[in-house]
């Protein structure tokens, strides 16, 4: 399985999923036939098609299914100090008028 992004001019971006079993080498470069196309192209995948104006596409990103799994951040609590910080106050005793 594959993820596949598509980023356009406008920075939004496309996601596609593909269960294809051809090797990356391959499919990068059928996919990259996409750019050489004319006004319009239609891309096909086993999870969407997409109609796309090939010069707005800046770059194609592929993906396999091991890679791109997504972990959510780990999130690690700060150790708890007994001592309280010290900060730095500047206190003003005479104020001249």
């Amino acid at each position: 399985m594959r993820k596949i992004t598509i980023h356009q001019n406008d920075t939004q971006t496309i996601e596609l999923i593909d269960d294809s079993d051809e090797p990356i080498e391959e499919y990068c470069a059928n996919l990259s036939q996409v750019m050489k196309m004319g006004n319009i192209a239609i891309l096909k995948t086993s999870s969407a098609s997409v109609v796309l104006r090939p010069s707005k596409v800046v770059g194609i990103k592929v993906e396999d299914s091991a890679s791109s799994e997504v972990k959510p951040p780990t999130i690690i609590p700060p150790e708890e100090s007994k001592e309280k910080p010290k900060t730095n106050e500047d206190i003003i005793t005479d104020v001249d008028s």
